[in-house]
């Protein structure tokens, strides 16, 4: 657990294990704690870097961000502060976002790409779906923000099984400021990557949810579809969030990826359990 003075913020980060680095990105308003259910074995044979982004968590932002590439800005440093040349990079939602930020304007930097639950572009479902999640965090009490964005984001199928999660905060301890909320939603909704602009290097993965109803699966197959060297991955039966919903599940695609860089040709993994 430690933190680097970087440019525009105080940024905290966890690091464990040893091997190759692995950085992971959280998605909208949640801090490095996302991460917890695959960290500690992904830490038996790679050195993880689960980060908290400005003003998550136990990070502390000098400035304002205004754009993706603000964030990814912020790992670059990160890397450069750590003295990494190189790492395997994952990304979740927001995250993953960021993560193709990075991997455009910093090619040399990654090593193996992983995009979970995430878009290159925002047409008008997407763009609809996050201005519907602006004004709910507007107009809605945070608590009840959050019970919306806990059932769009979950499948229903998990649901069923685990009501007692809905309206959980996912950070107790360091709760996520309105304001930076909505300065990671605009940030969001100015991130468009052009066609033009839009080349990863990178051996990539994107995992996607069967059930996902923020980013659906359908944006993240066409995404998938634009990487010269990528794999498709459908999880089926989870929703937005299958490090919660299925861990045990995306574990060993994680690993296996990470390191061989193999996915299983099938492109489907199942979070099903019965």
């Amino acid at each position: 657990m430690s933190q680097a003075q970087l440019t525009d913020v105080l940024c905290y980060y966890e690091e464990h294990g040893r091997g190759e680095p692995i950085v992971l990105i959280p998605g909208l308003g949640c801090s490095c704690r996302i991460w917890d259910p695959v960290v500690t074995p992904l830490s038996e044979q790679f050195c993880t870097l689960a980060v908290d982004m400005r003003g998550v968590g136990r990070s502390t932002p000098y400035r304002t961000p205004h754009r993706v590439r603000d964030y990814a800005a912020d790992i670059i440093e990160l890397l450069d502060h750590l003295q990494i040349e190189r790492a395997h990079v994952a990304g979740i939602s927001l995250g993953g976002i960021i993560a193709q930020r990075l991997a455009v304007d910093h090619p040399s930097r990654v090593n193996r790409l992983t995009l979970i639950s995430c878009a290159h572009r925002f047409g008008p479902y997407l763009r609809e779906m996050a201005l519907l999640v602006g004004h709910t965090l507007r107009r809605f009490p945070k608590e009840l923000f959050e019970r919306t964005m806990d059932i769009l984001g979950s499948s229903p199928l998990y649901l069923d099984e685990n009501p007692h999660v809905i309206g959980v905060d996912p950070n107790p301890d360091q709760p996520v400021s309105r304001k930076v909320l909505v300065e990671q939603l605009r940030c969001l909704m100015s991130s468009e990557l052009h066609h033009e602009e839009y080349h990863i290097q990178a051996p990539t993965l994107v995992l996607a949810g069967e059930y996902d109803v923020l980013i659906p699966n359908c944006y993240q197959r066409q995404m998938a579809s634009e990487i010269p060297d990528s794999r498709f991955v459908l999880m089926r039966g989870a929703g937005h969030n299958p490090l919660l919903e299925c861990p045990q599940c995306v574990l060993p695609i994680l690993r296996r990826f990470f390191k061989d860089g193999v996915v299983d040709e099938t492109g489907v993994a199942s979070c099903l359990t019965g």
